[in-house]
């Protein structure tokens, strides 16, 4: 399997309190890559993989691990498709509230 990071960014999640870009507060990274002409993405928190981990721990984890990646275009398609449904429930409610309905569903 050959493997080729094309991205990957750092989360970071306080447990109480402002976030910082911190070692304490380093949550999870998130790392795009191609492999057999497909663009995946995996989830890496920080007690999979420490911060300080080196791009070729993380194409051995990924490689052990890959089937816990997922396709980016299924992941991207599944978010247009909520933001389509939540569209269409703001424009269906829109349409009753200038119908004369209230929020209560009654008219």
């Amino acid at each position: 399997m050959n493997i080729v990071i094309t991205k990957s960014s750092l989360q970071y999640k306080a447990p109480f309190g402002v976030t910082k870009r911190l070692p304490e507060h380093f949550s999870k990274r998130v790392v795009n890559y191609e492999t057999n002409g497909q663009e995946r993405r995996i989830f890496i928190t920080k007690a999979q993989l420490p911060l300080e981990a080196t791009e070729d721990e993380i194409i051995t984890y990924i490689t052990a691990n890959a089937d816990q990646s997922e396709l980016v275009a299924d992941y991207e398609k599944l978010q247009q498709d909520q933001l389509q449904q939540t569209l269409t429930m703001a424009a269906l409610y829109e349409m009753v509230m200038t119908m004369g309905g209230d929020s209560n569903g009654k008219s």
